[in-house]
């Protein structure tokens, strides 16, 4: 399943590296990320909501947009 989000709180190009290197060791496909928003293939059988605690634990927000 492909997800987008919007993100909040990132501030540079290492909160954006931060976000990537957590959601890839969840299991996670990064397809494209910016300060603002976040695309994400998420693995059959996995939900949403795991990837959106694990961008809050890395100390930021997201609100899901779209999901296919």
């Amino acid at each position: 399943m492909i997800a987008r989000f919007s993100l909040s709180g990132l501030k540079c190009r290492g909160c954006m590296e931060k976000v990537r290197k957590k959601l890839e060791e969840a299991g996670a496909a990064v397809r494209g990320i910016s300060l603002k928003e976040l695309e994400l293939e998420i693995p059959e059988g996995e939900s949403v909501e795991k990837f959106v605690e694990v961008i809050r634990c890395a100390g930021y927000d997201a609100k899901l947009i779209e999901c296919q």
